[in-house]
């Protein structure tokens, strides 16, 4: 997957991922495999509660043009949606391709828990040249619970009462 995505790097078409950064996010990750090979590769990284970003989709040149993209993408707003994420973002060099996907352009100051999460580290903070864009998964979306960590409800995660321990005299 490092291969894949910092080849795209060295042609500025993305920005690079360290080994670090790889292995810390390895879950995030969605792959496409053709003969047991990883042939592309995608991220789907919480930013907050109700928004995540899409990211580090990337293919093989012979995959280039067949969709291997477009389907990694396609199954990472699907992972969102089933999150109950709200908003998808991206940061692109490449706005065309996310545009077909339903995204729009939006300027980097509408995206705040991105730009304080992840962008304060990057390189390119102070002359960043990536297009921010954005797709709204949910014409609706339910109005979240006042508490809790993601501040709304998850399918299929036991969201609790969770009991609390009473000190015991001893301790």
């Amino acid at each position: 997957m490092l291969e894949i995505i910092n080849s795209y790097a060295g042609e500025q078409i993305m920005l690079a991922r360290s080994p670090l950064s790889l292995y810390e996010g390895i879950r995030d990750f969605v792959v496409a495999e053709r003969d047991g090979a990883i042939v592309g590769c995608g991220a789907l990284h919480i930013v907050w509660g109700e928004m995540a970003e899409v990211r580090s989709i990337a293919v093989r040149p012979s995959e280039k043009g067949n969709g291997t993209g477009r389907i990694l993408a396609e199954r990472l707003l699907d992972d969102a949606r089933q999150l109950l994420i709200t908003r998808a973002i991206a940061f692109t060099y490449v706005p065309g391709f996310f545009e077909k996907l339903g995204f729009r352009v939006v300027e980097h100051a509408e995206l705040p828990h991105k730009v304080f999460s992840d962008c304060l580290n990057c390189p390119k903070f102070n002359c960043c040249d990536e297009i921010a864009m954005l797709i709204e998964l949910s014409d609706s979306p339910e109005p979240l619970p006042g508490q809790g960590p993601l501040s709304r409800a998850l399918p299929n995660v036991y969201q609790g009462p969770f009991p609390v321990r009473k000190p015991t005299e001893e301790a």
